[in-house]
């Protein structure tokens, strides 16, 4: 592709941002396709389910990650029970039971759960029983964790749902609202989520939420949910932040300035910004991505936020998570150590560097739990850690060098996928024009791998939510801002 064609592609994508667009999922096309009996518009969704089942009996993203394929091919299962007929439901249901019993003994191998595993799985285990099937309990990390914090918010007389991101969850605990309780947000939704918004709608009718729906089942394909929607702020910070370490935009662009200030509008002085308009909880991640490209674009925002979300020996994503996001953390040093603002409390430096150290288990990758490859973390980590951490870098960049696939690509579940070559390329191209020079064969194949799949109009779902989802346009900006920098480094 020439450069014109790049930045056009570049230019068109900017146009895009903000739409929150993700792919079906499994998961939350279950819970929807529930609502069928009460609202006839979303019996598309259970021929959408009838459609995608794996050829091993499996629901859910084409990677295995195991806690995926068991929830989705569970909620699934749990819906043609509830709602098919004759006798090829019967055999999806059963063919999907007993792939439930083989993927039991697999979730060890997963480093992290899915969202709010230890819940969904218990909860919506005993609706199989309840129908008559024969389902497996999955060994539950985090359980106590999980109902400490539930039942903290239910024994509260003036119980905060939308100050907490179990509501994201709501599904789990379909018993433990009530009609007056305060859930929706002013889109309709329920903490952006499809399948918490349809568990309301299966039992109290709301107009708003039924719109919500009703909207996603349109905008999508035959049928299909997406994971979680609209992800406006988090779908900007991620491609903008990858653009901009590429050098593909200029805070000036009309365009990113318009963008910037929707952000800025969005920034909460004391608790940073939400992944999403309609989220009513701030997290860390976004909350570093935004501060870095505010700051870029001649905005002021305080690092003082950041406080907001330090705990003991690391920062919370969110508060009351179940176990930290190593992810959220790297994001955040790297964030402090580009950063000039005299605010900044270099003790947290310290924190996090003194974090990441311990959770280096393997000497060669992290895992994270929003995210299903160890590529993700490493690949924005070592610009950070470059002549800060020398030993964590080189163990990363050692292990990127070392396991690039014959197709030129890099992919973690099986085979290579654009995302997590784009990922490891921009680390690449950095690590030659910054710190030392590497060889070009390898950043050559890499390139040539995501040219080859430039066009691809689905990628591997990789995020991990209640199922693995894929954010489109971040995968997509990845991808263009590597081939951005590697035309640059080129020239």
């Amino acid at each position: 592709m020439a450069d014109n064609s790049l930045n056009q592609a570049i230019e068109t994508l900017l146009t895009e941002l903000g739409g929150g667009k993700t792919e079906p999922s499994a998961y939350e096309t279950a819970w929807v396709a529930r609502l069928a009996p009460r609202y006839p518009q979303f019996s598309d969704s259970l021929d959408w389910l009838r459609q995608n089942q794996h050829d091993d009996g499996t629901w859910g993203a084409k990677h295995h990650f195991f806690h995926d394929r068991f929830i989705s091919t569970l909620a699934a299962v749990v819906a043609l029970q509830e709602l098919g007929n004759g006798y090829r439901d019967e055999r999806r249901i059963k063919r999907g039971v007993a792939a439930l019993w083989h993927l039991i003994g697999h979730l060890h191998s997963d480093a992290n759960d899915t969202v709010g595993f230890p819940l969904l799985a218990l909860s919506l285990g005993e609706e199989a029983e309840n129908m008559g099937l024969h389902v497996p309990r999955p060994p539950l990390r985090h359980r106590d964790s999980y109902y400490r914090k539930m039942n903290v918010l239910l024994k509260n007389p003036d119980r905060n749902w939308r100050g907490t991101t179990l509501t994201f969850s709501l599904e789990g605990m379909r018993s433990a609202f009530k009609d007056g309780d305060d859930l929706f947000e002013t889109n309709g939704s329920i903490s952006i989520s499809p399948a918490a918004t349809a568990a309301y709608l299966m039992a109290h009718h709301h107009e708003g939420g039924l719109r919500y729906l009703e909207t996603l089942r349109q905008a999508g394909r035959g049928g299909g949910i997406p994971a979680l929607a609209p992800i406006d702020v988090f779908e900007i910070v991620w491609s903008l932040n990858h653009l901009r370490l590429a050098g593909a935009i200029t805070s000036d662009h009309p365009v990113v300035q318009q963008i910037l200030a929707y952000l800025w509008g969005r920034w909460s002085p004391e608790r940073g910004i939400c992944l999403a308009t309609h989220f009513p909880v701030p997290d860390v991640d976004d909350t570093a991505a935004a501060y870095t490209l505010l700051r870029w674009g001649s905005y002021s925002p305080n690092a003082g936020a950041f406080a907001f979300f330090e705990v003991g020996d690391h920062f919370v994503t969110f508060h009351g998570e179940t176990d930290p996001s190593l992810s959220a953390n790297a994001r955040l040093l790297a964030t402090l150590l580009e950063s000039d603002d005299p605010e900044i409390d270099h003790r947290w430096v310290d924190k996090l560097t003194k974090f990441l150290r311990e959770q280096d288990v393997t000497g060669s990758f992290w895992w994270d739990k929003w995210h299903a490859s160890p590529y993700y973390v490493s690949g924005f980590s070592l610009p950070a850690l470059s002549g800060f951490d020398d030993n964590l870098a080189r163990s990363r960049l050692n292990w990127m060098l070392n396991t690039q696939r014959d197709d030129g690509g890099w992919g973690y579940l099986g085979s290579s996928s654009p995302e997590e070559t784009a990922y490891c390329l921009e680390a690449l191209l950095f690590w030659r024009e910054r710190v030392e020079l590497i060889d070009i064969a390898q950043i050559d194949e890499a390139a040539g791998y995501l040219y080859d799949h430039l066009y691809d109009l689905e990628h591997p779902a990789l995020w991990i939510n209640k199922g693995l989802y894929t954010p489109t346009y971040p995968v997509k900006a990845a991808v263009l801002s590597a081939l951005f920098a590697y035309e640059r480094h080129k020239s």
